[in-house]
């Protein structure tokens, strides 16, 4: 399956499909974890890149859907229900108890902020990203009608087979690449999408594997903005950065790039025209500037729970001998 460029006005493609009159539809696959925020109080919400842009566009006004697999477990519990109190579809977010649910620890240090994957406490690594079984898709695919938008940030079989079947269907495919991966999984994902956006941190990767991609690309460039070659084109175009006065936590600010890029393809009538892509990038990066203003991915107040709490929380080492008791934390 090889993937169609943006050729035609996304307005058409979008008004031929009957949006018009409903929520734009938006389902994502891949990194799905807990951002736990240590700065003086021990502060959860949901994570991940995954999760993030489902969250922004669901204040944009898009149905959007979360789907794969976490733990069941604290964290994944309380992961769970926070998308479904956010209005997000976790129909298809299965609990597994024989997985545990990614961790992601922020300490703010200096100002900034970095990032830890281990128990603080005992030094266990927290879980990493483990993708649905591929035979899984098959059900999902056959049960969840096609969205408008797809979006997957991690490379396995579910998700490829997924983002193969929609897109013949007419969904647009977003691939954000945290790495190269497999190369052959890879490439069917470069095939598929229809626009690839990813870091110049992680593009030494991969960056050769694109060179011949029929996609449209974005490259985030940091403080630099950003640049866009649009499917079909040689000549990559620069998009500036929008000025962040006094940054909070920069933390999610790339995420919100994503989600506005996209909502303003589907939200008015863009164009192949790189001038109009490039309106397109520069209004998510308004909105990732936007982002850098509050503390942590979105804008609403995290739950808090004791320290004494945390390892029951968040360490895999304490969760799995707890296995069993379904222990709840208090979460104010």
């Amino acid at each position: 399956m090889t993937n169609e460029p943006i050729s035609t006005s996304l307005h058409d493609r979008f008004a031929a499909r009957g949006v018009a009159g409903r929520p734009p539809r938006f389902v994502s696959s891949g990194f799905t974890a807990v951002d736990v925020i240590l700065d003086g109080a021990v502060k959860a919400s949901p994570g991940g890149t995954a999760t993030n842009v489902a969250r922004a566009l669901q204040t944009m006004g898009w149905a959007t859907e979360v789907i794969g697999t976490i733990g069941d477990d604290p964290a994944g519990r309380f992961l769970r229900s926070e998308l479904c109190a956010d209005g997000i579809g976790v129909d298809n977010l299965r609990l597994d108890p024989k997985w545990t649910t990614p961790i992601v620890l922020q300490e703010e240090r200096r100002g900034d902020h970095v990032w830890r994957f281990q128990c603080p406490l005992c030094r266990t690594s927290f879980a990493k990203h483990r993708p649905t079984p591929s035979g899984l898709a098959l059900s999902l695919v056959g049960t969840l009608p096609a969205p408008d938008v797809f979006f997957f940030d991690r490379l396995s079989l579910f998700a490829l087979s997924i983002a193969d079947t929609w897109a013949q269907q007419g969904t647009f495919v977003v691939f954000e690449p945290a790495g190269l991966g497999r190369p052959h999984l890879f490439e069917r994902a470069v095939r598929v999408a229809n626009l690839i956006k990813f870091s110049s941190e992680r593009a030494p990767a991969f960056r050769e594997h694109l060179r011949a991609s029929p996609s449209t690309l974005v490259e985030t460039l940091g403080a630099d903005g950003a640049r866009l070659l649009v499917a079909g084109s040689h000549d990559w175009r620069h998009v500036a950065a929008n000025p962040v006065e006094n940054v909070v936590d920069s933390a999610g600010a790339g995420d919100w790039t994503t989600a506005g890029l996209i909502d303003e393809l589907f939200a008015n009538v863009v164009t192949a025209k790189t001038q109009d892509l490039a309106k397109a990038l520069a209004h998510g990066q308004i909105l990732g500037a936007e982002a850098c203003a509050w503390k942590g991915v979105y804008p609403k107040e995290s739950a808090e729970f004791d320290r004494e709490d945390f390892e029951s929380f968040a360490c895999p080492r304490v969760i799995h001998e707890n296995h069993g008791s379904r222990r709840e934390l208090s979460l104010a």
